[in-house]
């Protein structure tokens, strides 16, 4: 999917990754819960304590991202951090930073980036979110979306089942189950249910 979204994304996101030598985090799509894609590429150890702490609901940043749309220095969010967690981010080198948020079809896509050494320019704000935007918007026109009932079908495909053993579990018939496999393939553009439970799969939808 990540080619989908971002087009030449090994050349892009290897450009991402030097404007940001402390990592980055990126997530699409999301409106309820946890976003439909995410790309962590912060340190493995401030990614451990941010969900051991339960950061979450505790930080500054991931406010300003559901309540705002645009682009913002981490200097500049007024946003209290009584439990420090800006600080606690610049012991792992995450110490000046930028977010940024776009919102097509009523989901959010938020990328966020971390330096060492010194604040993102204008010029730098400007590009990522124009860049943001952009993959937001094409995110959106290429984000699959399957019935519940499609997913359910292709997951008990993926556990190995046959037709006759997925229709018996969902109470439906097996020329109803194909269909509904049917719609999965054509939405995931593949010819076969196997390749459409691998894709199902590697893109996190099942």
């Amino acid at each position: 999917m990540l080619e989908a979204i971002i087009p030449n994304h090994e050349q892009e996101l290897a450009e991402i990754a030097l404007l940001a030598p402390s990592g980055y985090f990126m997530g699409f799509g999301l409106r309820f819960g946890r976003p439909d894609l995410i790309i962590n590429r912060y340190p493995a150890k401030w990614t451990q304590k941010y969900e051991e702490d339960n950061y979450f609901f505790r930080d500054p940043l991931a406010i300003w991202t559901m309540a705002r749309i645009g682009k913002t220095r981490w200097s500049e969010v007024s946003i209290p951090d009584p439990f420090d967690v800006m600080s606690e981010a610049a012991k792992y080198g995450l110490r000046y930073g930028a977010t940024f948020v776009a919102k097509v079809d009523r989901k959010r896509s938020f990328m966020s980036m971390a330096r060492p050494d010194r604040e993102f320019t204008d010029a730098e704000m400007a590009m990522l979110g124009v860049k943001l935007d952009l993959w937001a918007h094409l995110f959106a026109r290429s984000h699959v979306a399957l019935s519940e009932k499609e997913i359910e079908a292709l997951r008990l495909m993926r556990d190995g089942l046959t037709h006759a053993e997925a229709s018996e579990k969902l109470d439906i018939s097996v020329s109803a189950l194909k269909l509904r496999l049917s719609g999965a393939q054509k939405k995931l553009g593949s010819r076969n249910t196997m390749t459409a439970v691998v894709k199902a799969v590697r893109d996190g939808l099942i």
